[in-house]
């Protein structure tokens, strides 16, 4: 074997340099590659848009979310000062229960049942409950008589009975 053979010369290479360095255009084109480009393209615009859309909801969110937390801390300080009003009221409501309760006492249960027709049953619960029971059982009994022990009186005064069973006296004694 020649040493050619064994090793053949290089091939020859024709090399060509270009004087501008910029890259090469492709110029092979076709339609399925046109196709991919266009739909890529329209991808590319639709993911814009809804990134832009998604921006703006965005934005109208925490917009939403500071109003939505100002009306919130509005209502909060509404919602205690009617609370601090309430606590005034019931407060001075409830000497004023105490005092028609003592009233109510002197006057004979029949007449009382006709007063209390006219007020409404927590009202009338509420002054009961400040009244001793005697007093209590006797207007009871009033009711229940005047109704024959039958019809809407009885049912009232078992009404009352039971928001008398459920009522809590929550305010402080020292303050009347």
């Amino acid at each position: 074997m020649s040493w050619e053979e064994l090793f053949p010369p290089a091939p020859e290479i024709l090399l060509i340099r270009r004087d501008d360095p910029s890259p090469l255009q492709w110029s092979f084109s076709s339609e399925e590659i046109v196709r991919m480009k266009e739909e890529l393209d329209g991808r590319l615009k639709k993911t814009e848009e809804k990134e832009i859309r998604l921006a703006e909801y965005e934005a109208r969110l925490i917009a939403d979310r500071a109003e939505i937390e100002d009306i919130k801390n509005s209502v909060d300080l509404i919602r205690q000062t009617l609370l601090n009003d309430v606590i005034k009221l019931e407060a001075s409501e409830l000497k004023n229960l105490k005092t028609l309760s003592k009233t109510y006492s002197n006057i004979e249960p029949q007449a009382i049942v006709s007063i209390f027709a006219e007020l409404d049953d927590s009202t009338v619960a509420k002054i009961l409950f400040f009244m001793k029971t005697d007093v209590q059982a006797s207007i009871l009994q009033e009711m229940a008589d005047q109704s024959g022990g039958k019809g809407d009186l009885v049912q009232r005064a078992a009404k009352l009975s039971n928001m008398l069973r459920l009522f809590t006296d929550n305010t402080n004694e020292d303050e009347v």
